[in-house]
Order: C-alpha cells, then structure tokens, then sequence
C-alpha cells in the first residue's frame, strides 16, 4: 500500500513567523498538495491563540522551552527539553512518508530535529535579511533554505538556497486587482492622496509620536493611521486636540488590511519581512523606522533592501528628523511623476510566486 503524502509544518512563536506559514498553508490547501498537513506548535506562542486559523489534518501543542541565557545549565535544559520534544514528534509521525517545511521561531526546531531523527526532508523558509538563530542552526541539515530577501545567502554555510520571497495571503493579493474607486466607494471615500502610518498589531510608540506631529503639519489629504491597540485611546485624544487640515481615519487594528493598502499612496512603517513585502507588493512608497531592538537588528536590514532598491527611505529610530520626513512626504504630494516612479521601483523590489517556489520543491520529494 502507498504512503500518504503528508507535509509536516511548523513556526511560531511570534506573527513575523506565523503569518507566512498560514500564507503557505493556504495555498497548499487550494492546491491540494498533500494527503495530509499536521502543524506542531507551542501553547505560549501565538499559533495557540490563532490556531482556529489553521485548516489542517491534525494539530499538535505542547510547552516548548524557549532558550534564554547563556550559562550552560541553561543551554543543557533547553537542548535536553527540545530534543525530547523533537523525540515526541518524531514517534508521532512514526510510519508517515513526510516532508517538513519550517517557519523559524524557537517553536520549529522540535520539527527540524525530528526530521533529522527520522531521516525526512527538512525545507526552512527564513523570513528576514538576518537569520534567526533556529534557521542557522537547523539548515545545517536542511535540504534546502528558501530565502525571502537576496543577500541573506552569506549567512548560511550550505549552497542550498533559494531566494523566492514571501508568501503573502490570497485575501489580501486580490484587493490589488481591484479598482481603486471601487474599494473608496465602500466607505464613501473621496479619491484623494492617502498616507497610510503603521504602528502594527501592539503599537509603535516612536511612530504614533512621529504622527502626531506630522499630521497637523498637512493639508488636504487622508491619512489613515494604524496605532496599534494599547495606543489607540491616547492618540485619539492626542489628535482631539490639535487642529488638523486633513482627513483623519484612525484605527487601533485591521484585519482586512488589504483594502487599505490598495487605496494608499505612500506609507509610514516599521520594516517587518510580513508589512515591508506587503507595502512593496502594492507598489507603495514608504519611510520605514525599524524596530531598534529586533533580534539581530533584522527590520534595518529588510528596510535597506527596498531603501538601496529606490522604493523606500530608511530612518533608524536614533536618528530620525520629522522636518526631513515632512520633507519627503511633501515632494511626493506634490510630484505625481515622482510618486509614481517611486511606486514602480518599490513594486519592482517585490519577488512574486514564492508559495508556488517552494510547494514545487517540497512534491519532488515524493
């Protein structure tokens, strides 16, 4: 009798992971891939809170340790705990003809050491210009490393690599071939020049200031801005006070971010692998301010991309001057040509099919 096909994933921990895998997952599903998708993750992470999003076989959850410190009773507790882990998955995927395809996060590596135990295909996508220190580690094992961003080749010591990009989800690609006066219809919204500022799902306290005091310096355009939840009441009553010139729509989150990406003209954002794709994927212009304390400083390297590509501007937190990002957004409000060259270049920057990329190589496993 033959084997199930059956496709192994895992990643978590935080979105940066997450998001992409249910990109992936999603696909797979439409493309109906595989016999079987289980997922393994960790009861801390966010794959737990959202796990009503995965649309697989079978789910697993257990209590990863997450490495912290360096002494080494440390180290040996979580070697110890992540090995047994990697022992528990690989008895439950006993008898299974799998192939696993990782995420990074701490929550991934249990995975990647039970394909080792067992001797299956391991793929790793890595999100970010820097590694995390899951991916290095485990692609040296790996049957190959899908890359999302050119250059991050040097940090692997394997020729096994592929720069394919991001997976992005379905639901929010099809807002780009809409019409843009068809999604402005929906709210009732005027066809005008739209600065989009992103805080992202906790907040950006550097940028929801940076807003405020750009915002009253504009006229006559819409700005939507994204706070972020725990901000959102303190910036509203900041905004209540000030006397603005401009169409204000704030928000603390949006899940159907697609619709607002596909009406914006330019962008004000932190450099995430997940938002800085996106932004590109839509042609966007944007003023990226990385987050300062992201592991590896990984955000300043994912902005330089697009930054050394034409399409984006970088300020690092340290360094930022709002007369000079004032500056900027005002040249492109009021030069169409250039607001549209920019968008070109940004848009070019985007590296399309990465789901297609990968499911390819995981198949010719079997």
């Amino acid at each position: 009798m033959k084997n199930k096909k059956v496709l192994a994933l895992s990643g978590g921990g935080t979105g940066g992971h997450f998001y992409p895998l249910l990109a992936f997952l999603s696909y797979v599903l439409k493309k109906k891939a595989f016999e079987e998708v289980v997922f393994f993750g960790d009861k801390r992470g966010i794959e737990y809170k959202k796990r009503n999003l995965l649309k697989v076989d079978k789910v697993y959850f257990s209590s990863f340790r997450k490495f912290k410190g360096s002494s080494t009773f440390g180290k040996f507790l979580y070697l110890l705990s992540t090995s047994l882990e990697g022992i528990k998955i690989a008895n439950t995927l006993k008898g299974k003809s799998f192939v696993s395809l990782i995420f990074g996060g701490y929550t991934s590596v249990p995975l990647g050491l039970a394909s080792r135990f067992k001797g299956r295909p391991l793929f790793i996508h890595e999100q970010n210009a820097v590694p995390g220190a899951a991916n290095r580690v485990l692609s040296k094992f790996s049957r190959k490393v899908f890359l999302t961003f050119p250059g991050s080749e040097r940090f692997f010591k394997t020729s096994r690599v592929e720069v394919v990009g991001l997976p992005l989800r379905e639901e929010l690609k099809k807002y780009k071939s809409l019409k843009r006066e068809a999604i402005l219809k929906q709210p009732g919204w005027e066809d005008r020049f739209t600065l989009l500022i992103l805080g992202g799902s906790q907040g950006a306290k550097t940028l929801n200031g940076l807003a405020l005091k750009l915002v009253p310096l504009l006229e006559g355009i819409r700005v939507i801005h994204i706070t972020g939840e725990r901000h959102f009441e303190t910036v509203k009553k900041e905004y209540e006070k000030l006397p603005l010139k401009v169409e204000l729509r704030i928000y603390p989150f949006v899940d159907d971010i697609g619709k607002l990406l596909r009406v914006s003209d330019f962008a004000i954002s932190r450099a995430g692998a997940s938002t800085s794709m996106e932004l590109s994927f839509f042609g966007i212009p944007t003023i990226f301010v990385p987050y300062p304390y992201a592991v590896y400083n990984h955000q300043l390297f994912n902005a330089r991309y697009f930054a050394d590509g034409g399409g984006a501007f970088l300020f690092e937190e340290d360094k930022l001057e709002p007369t000079k990002v004032l500056e900027i957004i005002m040249e492109h409000i009021k030069d169409s040509r250039l607001l549209k060259e920019r968008s070109k270049l940004m848009e070019r920057l985007f590296i399309p099919n990465a789901e297609e990329k990968i499911l390819k190589n995981l198949v010719e496993e079997f």
